[in-house]
């Protein structure tokens, strides 16, 4: 009920109009007076007509542009609301009814907040009042209206787009790798063509996803990059799901796909039919690959990559004593036939740091460049220390399978190597800990191939000074393919004293003379006793 009280002295009590408007598209909101502007205005002249009850507008606007009112999830909804609930509006104005919501529900949910604040509101084109049963009920009737023209407006739509793809009509959305938008058509781009072309190719010689997202990383291919709303989105490198979602896209055969049904597209296909159908029987062969994808929602990062030496399936389990939850790796129990051996089981966060820690260890004993050093390091960070979901997926590309055996732990790589570690499984009550033991060890130690890597492009910077004198500094280190800078820094340890040469090969260096220590190292002394007292001492 609007408060309009009447004092003995005849002065008519102030009651608080706040208005509230809103439009479902974002079209035209640019213009100068747009629908907003025009409900506002509308809304005002009928506050102006009760000024003899004292109405009186509020400074603020309660404005939603490109909001749908099926939804409660609008700004200007929400400060309106919250202001009813402080006790700043006594009555809400609107154009009409749905102008406030679309729903049933939410407006059921709208007029107890509004009863709850002791605040009414005014349709200016509809005449309610909601205080009484008879108005809430007619209110409801046109809400129902309202709500079921909503819905059969969305019914046509999905029928629109049914129709359109049945047709081969692309009706937008992602834009594929391959693909540019025009004039609401897909047109082949024919660099990014070449691309598509060639992960189909590889992925049908490899046979594998993570084999291809390798190479994907080696060649710089990367995802599409678009434009929305301002701003670059993709143009990243491609991760395990992206390039499955490519490979087992059908559009580009030139078809489209809708709800289950294949159409045949308007558009031109990229990839032939026979490399497609390929890779379609390849992924669908893919059994194991399926439950080692990334969207496994788990806590445990081995799952699906490990099994017993029996070949038996070990997935995660855990416990919770006291309030702790303890995480294990068990012999699936589906596994285990009658007169098999005893099930396995390990603790979670021994298992998966020890392998962690094993696969860090591979990747820098890999690098084969000084460049590769800084890529290796992050992702031996990862492994060790990263987040959940990028360990997670890092151990699905590069592992493919983790054998826990009596007296080994065994971990089968991606890319064809083999990890092998002696372990022991000690008793704990119904687990088993594992202590791992070390790689059998030469009885030369090794030299740190970082170190022998930069000594090596050390000499090959020198070599190219020597045979090219004309050339300058720039010309030299673009010709070696490094900075200028980094190319005085490789020219500057090529004069390394022997005794340090020595050294590194016979792997007897000191522990801070690392590989980024040198590269790091400024005013390398010329002398070459000087060098051996900073160096090796």
């Amino acid at each position: 009920m609007v408060r309009t009280e009447v004092f003995w002295a005849g002065v008519v009590s102030k009651v608080r109009c706040a208005i509230y408007t809103r439009k479902s598209s974002e079209e035209g909101l640019d213009q100068e007076f747009n629908s907003l502007d025009a409900q506002y205005e509308s809304c005002k002249a009928y506050s102006a007509s009760q000024k003899h009850e004292g109405w009186t507008v509020v400074r603020e606007r309660y404005d939603d542009g490109g909001f749908s009112g099926g939804s409660m999830e609008r700004p200007g909804l929400k400060a309106l609301l919250a202001d009813v609930a402080a006790g700043k509006i006594d009555v809400v104005v609107i154009y009409k009814i749905d102008r406030l919501t679309r729903s049933l529900a939410d407006f059921a949910r709208i007029v107890e907040r509004l009863e709850k604040g002791s605040c009414s509101f005014v349709s200016v084109t509809q005449s309610f009042n909601t205080k009484t049963s008879m108005g809430r009920l007619m209110l409801h009737v046109l809400l129902s209206f309202a709500q079921f023209e909503r819905e059969v407006g969305a019914e046509r739509v999905r029928d629109k787009i049914a129709a359109s793809k049945a047709k081969g009509i692309w009706m937008g959305g992602t834009i594929p790798l391959g693909y540019d938008a025009i004039d609401k058509k897909l047109v082949i781009n024919s660099a990014e063509a070449e691309t598509v072309r060639a992960i189909f190719t590889m992925f049908a010689e490899a046979k594998s996803v993570p084999t291809t997202l390798r190479w994907t990383h080696q060649q710089g291919l990367t995802t599409k990059l678009r434009h929305r709303k301002g701003r670059a989105v993709g143009g990243a490198r491609f991760h395990y799901v992206a390039l499955r979602c490519l490979l087992s896209n059908r559009t580009y055969v030139g078809e489209i796909a809708h709800k289950g049904k294949i159409h045949q597209g308007q558009h031109e296909p990229i990839v032939e039919r026979e490399l497609f159908d390929q890779a379609q029987t390849i992924l669908a062969s893919l059994s194991t690959e399926a439950m080692r994808q990334p969207r496994l929602v788990s806590a445990s990062l081995l799952q699906g990559l490990t099994v017993d030496r029996h070949g038996r399936t070990m997935g995660p389990a855990h416990t919770t004593r006291n309030g702790q939850r303890f995480r294990y790796y068990v012999t699936h129990p589906k596994t285990i036939k009658e007169g098999d051996p005893a099930p396995y089981r390990l603790a979670a966060n021994e298992l998966e740091r020890t392998c962690a820690s094993l696969i860090a260890e591979q990747l820098a004993s890999a690098v084969t460049s000084v460049d590769g050093e800084a890529d290796a390091n992050r992702l031996s960070g990862v492994l060790r220390e990263g987040p959940h979901e990028e360990r997670r997926a890092l151990l699905i590309e590069r592992v493919r399978k983790i054998v826990i055996g009596d007296a080994e732990l065994t971990i089968e790589l991606a890319n064809g190597h083999t990890l092998r570690r002696s372990l022991e499984r000690v008793r704990h009550g119904n687990d088993a800990r594992l202590v791992v033991g070390l790689p059998a060890a030469p009885e030369k130690p090794k030299s740190d191939p970082q170190l022998i890597i930069l000594l090596k492009d050390a000499h090959r910077a020198r070599a190219l000074a020597l045979a090219k004198p004309k050339l300058t500094l720039d010309e030299l280190a673009t010709r070696f393919g490094r900075s200028t800078e980094r190319y005085k820094r490789l020219l500057r340890l090529s004069y390394l004293s022997p005794s340090v040469i020595d050294a590194i090969i016979a792997a007897r260096q000191p522990p801070h003379l690392t590989n980024r220590y040198l590269q790091n190292l400024d005013g390398l002394p010329s002398s070459w006793a000087d060098q051996d007292r900073l160096l090796l001492d």
